[in-house]
């Protein structure tokens, strides 16, 4: 019986990092399931396939509402997020002896346990981690609280859901907002999915907020968290293990920490072991090969124009309008 099932979503191009987020959690927790979705095709793809040690299910394959206008869209990174709510929906209503799922991003590596985890779903219906945990006052690296009233308050790279009524009414609503509202648009106050989860603590009642520093470790929020390693275990701050590290834009053959950061990793040395590990692993699970295709459903799109044809003019009529007061104040300014 499968109890616990976690999960990712990615287009052939970021198999690598979807199979090493599998091997590192077969490692810590090898008692939770590990699927992958892929929104692409494998159709011809046999070197592929042959190299996925995961079960593996096509987009395809699960009911989105309105698919094909999100192909149209989203871009595939839009798409990729968009599918979320459908895919984790659907897994509840076709396994019934599935009571807990996880989502990770793809490019995340899970190193400690979830047992903590598992209670957590035992108590409340959904599980959030935070961007951070501490104010940035020093606005570190180009980070700092105003970015995250862009991107959200919560980061969707994780998500933890147990079966409950209350989980089916949050999936209904996250639904409905991403068949048409799942783009990155600062004009529109979006940000993937992720912005709307915002609202998750008000409208529903059984949201725990994961406040542990060693869940959710990334490149936005190192100037909370110091990684060391104590009997081959990471721990953050010195006191709590590192449960996982989502490595955000971390590239193979770059020497930043992540690319849109300006910190090099010579400047934290506490990363550098952490980070050599992961791409090692993801050349070993073959980065070279999966990042050269392109997702077959980039074809079809056509952005956000298609549905929000007047955007770009009232866009342009706005920025020319910023423009001519600002030349009208030069102008006249004595």
């Amino acid at each position: 019986m499968l109890n616990n099932l976690a999960f990712t979503i990615c287009s052939i191009n970021y198999l690598a990092q979807a199979i090493t987020l599998g091997n590192s959690l077969k490692d810590s927790n090898p008692e939770v399931g590990f699927r992958i979705y892929l929104v692409d095709k494998l159709k011809g793809k046999e070197d592929v396939k042959d190299r996925i040690p995961f079960t593996m299910v096509e987009i395809e394959d699960v009911p989105v509402t309105d698919f094909e206008g999100m192909i149209v869209r989203y871009n595939i990174t839009e798409l990729n997020t968009a599918v979320k709510p459908f895919i984790i929906d659907y897994i509840f209503k076709t396994e019934a002896d599935v009571n807990n799922i996880v989502y990770f991003d793809p490019d995340i590596m899970v190193f400690g346990s979830l047992e903590p985890l598992k209670k957590r779903l035992s108590e409340y219906s959904i599980v959030l981690t935070p961007q951070i945990l501490s104010p940035s006052n020093e606005h570190p690296h180009g980070i700092d609280e105003k970015s995250f009233l862009a991107t959200g308050v919560f980061n969707l790279g994780f998500l933890a859901l147990s079966r409950h009524e209350e989980t089916f009414r949050f999936l209904d609503w996250w639904k409905l907002r991403l068949i048409d509202q799942c783009y990155n648009n600062s004009t529109l106050q979006l940000f993937y999915d992720q912005k709307w989860l915002n609202f998750a603590p008000i409208f529903f009642n059984t949201v725990y907020i994961e406040k542990d520093p060693g869940y959710n470790m990334a490149g936005w929020n190192l100037h909370e968290r110091k990684l060391t390693k104590k009997n081959n275990t990471y721990v953050v701050n010195y006191k709590t293990d590192l449960v996982f590290y989502h490595f955000s834009s971390v590239k193979v053959h770059s020497d930043n920490i992540c690319e849109y950061l300006t910190l090099k990793l010579d400047a934290r040395p506490d990363l550098k072991d952490v980070i050599d590990t992961y791409r090692s692993n993801l050349l070993t699970n073959g980065n070279d090969l999966f990042s050269s295709y392109s997702c077959y459903y980039s074809k079809f799109y056509r952005g956000m124009t298609v549905y929000y044809p007047r955007f770009h003019w009232v866009t342009i009529y706005r920025r020319t309008r910023i423009n001519l007061g600002k030349l009208k104040r030069l102008i006249f300014k004595d």
